[in-house]
């Protein structure tokens, strides 16, 4: 597997984690509650917080993807041998990170002389990386922007404003007649962006807090019903 251009830290948040395992968080958090992954994989830290090694999402997809054909023991054994394998590699934190995966390391593993390959489930979280480098690309955060909401890249629009206007019912053209710059890849992306970076506590009231906002969300209302 090729090389993915990218700056990316070792462990990643329990949410981020899930969305490349496409599990819940309860799920991914079992991975270290039932002992399923080798502490190597993981870090606990004050308050229960955890975060994840990017290549633990994929032992995890493997992991709850193959409980009908394998039995609880025979997938943690397979996971325990790739971890050692990785823990060989002098470049063991690329791999970790799934920033580099070097074409000597196998992810074939056999037992009682059925063969067993993980690369498919490693595949697939590699595709939703690229999914969530696109939506940290069309969303960002900035504290001097709408006080640190995350609104689309080179803009003031706010993710929420758009997202909730769509759930509302609202077509996409009607909504580019006041965001021209909106394309699918925005929208996708900002729903990718609010899975990975969940909001925690009371959401704000953009509306409330930038008039400026709720007029022109009234103004896509008021379209949308015509």
């Amino acid at each position: 597997m090729d090389i993915i251009m990218s700056n990316r830290p070792v462990f990643v948040p329990t949410a981020e984690a899930a969305y490349l395992a496409e599990l819940s968080d309860r799920q991914v958090n079992r991975m270290v509650d039932d002992q399923i992954v080798p502490a190597k994989l993981f870090e606990q830290h004050e308050r229960g917080r955890r975060l994840f090694t990017r290549l633990s999402a994929a032992f995890a997809r493997f992991y709850f993807g193959t409980e009908d054909t394998l039995l609880p023991a025979a997938r943690r054994l397979v996971l325990a041998e790739l971890t050692d394998r990785v823990e060989r590699l002098c470049c063991k934190n690329d791999v970790y990170t799934l920033i580099f995966l070097p074409a000597e390391m196998s992810w074939k593993v056999t037992q009682s002389s059925v063969e067993i390959d993980v690369a498919p489930f490693i595949a697939k979280t590699l595709a939703r990386m690229k999914e969530v480098d696109q939506a940290d690309a069309l969303v960002v955060t900035d504290p001097e922007i709408l006080g640190g909401v995350p609104v689309f890249a080179g803009s003031r629009v706010p993710v929420d404003i758009v997202l909730a206007s769509l759930d509302k019912g609202i077509a996409l053209d009607r909504l580019c007649t006041s965001y021209p710059f909106l394309t699918k890849a925005h929208l996708a992306a900002a729903r990718t962006y609010m899975q990975v970076h969940p909001r925690r506590g009371r959401p704000r009231n953009l509306a409330e807090a930038y008039p400026e906002l709720q007029l022109r969300t009234e103004r896509i209302v008021r379209t949308a019903r015509a």
